[in-house]
C-alpha cells in the first residue's frame, strides 16, 4: 500500500530533511513506485505537485530537496497502485475546494467495493478508492455545513464519517487546508513532536544524520506524521484504530483516542496507549 507524510509548524520550516528519507521509500527502500505528490502551504497559498513515477529516481523530487522550500504545512504521498492505473490523475494528494478553502487529501489503504453515490460536483477525476472516499466525505460536509464548522464539531463529524468508510477496509488518511491538519488512523500511523532541545537524529532509510539544533531556531517547533517512523533518535508515538488528531497552525488541538475493540491485540495496544507508550525508531 501507499505511505503518508505530513509536517505542520506555527512558523514556515523546511521539510526537506524528513522528505529525504520519505522519498527513499518511493522506489529504493520501499516499493511505492507508482507516483508521488507534495503539497506545501505557505502565505495562505498552496503549491501542489503530483507525478506518476517513483519519487526516489524522479528529478522533480530531487529538485524539491535541493530547493529546501519552507511551509507551515506540508503533505506528501508515495503510491503503490492497488486500484486505478498508474496515471497522474490517480496520484495523491487530491485537491478540492470547500467553503472557499482549498483542501488536500492523501490516503493509505484499500477500500473494497466502495462506490458511494456522489453528486455531479463531487465526481472523481481518477479511478481510485482514495479519491472516492475524499469526495464522499466532502459531499457530506458540503451538504451538512454551509460554512466551516468549529473544530470540535468538524472533528466529531469526520470521526463518524471515517468510521463508516473504514468498514470497507483500511482508511489511514491526512487532510489539510493549510491551517488545519487532520490525521486519521485505521491501522498504522505515527507522530513525533520536534521542539527544543532538538538533538541529533538519523534517517532510517538513508545514511544521513543531523543535529536539529543546528538547522532549527528555538521557535521552530513542528509535528511530523508518517505511516512508519522516519528517524532514529527521537520518540515516535503510534496511533491506534479510529484515533484522530487535529493540528491547528502547528499545534495539536484535538485528540480522539482509539476505538476500544475486543481481542487481545487491541487490548494490548490500548494498554500501551493509556500508558503513553513511546516507540523509538
Amino acid at each position: 500500500m501507499c505511505q503518508l507524510f505530513a509536517l505542520t509548524s506555527p512558523q514556515p520550516v523546511s521539510p526537506d530533511f524528513s522528505l529525504r528519507g520519505f522519498f527513499q521509500r518511493g522506489g529504493k527502500t520501499g516499493d511505492h513506485c507508482d507516483g508521488w505528490g507534495l503539497a506545501l502551504f505557505r502565505n495562505r497559498e498552496i503549491d501542489l505537485q503530483t507525478y506518476c513515477n517513483a519519487a526516489h529516481s524522479c528529478h522533480n523530487a530531487t529538485a524539491v530537496l535541493q530547493a529546501k522550500p519552507r511551509a507551515t504545512t506540508a503533505m506528501a504521498h508515495i503510491r503503490k497502485a492497488t486500484e486505478g492505473a498508474v496515471a497522474l490523475q490517480n496520484s495523491h494528494p487530491f485537491m478540492r475546494t470547500l467553503w472557499g478553502e482549498t483542501w488536500v487529501f492523501a490516503h493509505n489503504g484499500d477500500l473494497r467495493n466502495f462506490y458511494p453515490e456522489l453528486p455531479p460536483e463531487f465526481l472523481p477525476l481518477g479511478q481510485t478508492d482514495s479519491e472516492r472516499a475524499f469526495n464522499a466525505i466532502f459531499s457530506q460536509l458540503a451538504k451538512t455545513f454551509p460554512t466551516r464548522p468549529d473544530i470540535p464539531v468538524l472533528a466529531d463529524f469526520l470521526r463518524e464519517q471515517s468510521a463508516s468508510i473504514a468498514r470497507f477496509g483500511t482508511f489511514n488518511y491526512l487532510l489539510s487546508n493549510g491551517s488545519l491538519l487532520i490525521a486519521h488512523c485505521s491501522t498504522e500511523l505515527y507522530w513525533t513532536h520536534r521542539r527544543p532541545p532538538f538533538g541529533k537524529v538519523e534517517l532510517l532509510d538513508i545514511d544521513i544524520s543531523i543535529d536539529l539544533d543546528e538547522i532549527n531556531a528555538v521557535e521552530e517547533t513542528m509535528y511530523v506524521i508518517a505511516t512508519k517512523p522516519l528517524t532514529r533518535g527521537e520518540p515516535w508515538f503510534p496511533m491506534g484504530p479510529g484515533e484522530m488528531r487535529i493540528f491547528e497552525s502547528g499545534r495539536m488541538v484535538v485528540e480522539i483516542p482509539p476505538v476500544p475493540v475486543h481481542g487481545s491485540h487491541c487490548l494490548d495496544w490500548n494498554s500501551g496507549w493509556h500508558a503513553n507508550r513511546v516507540v523509538l525508531s
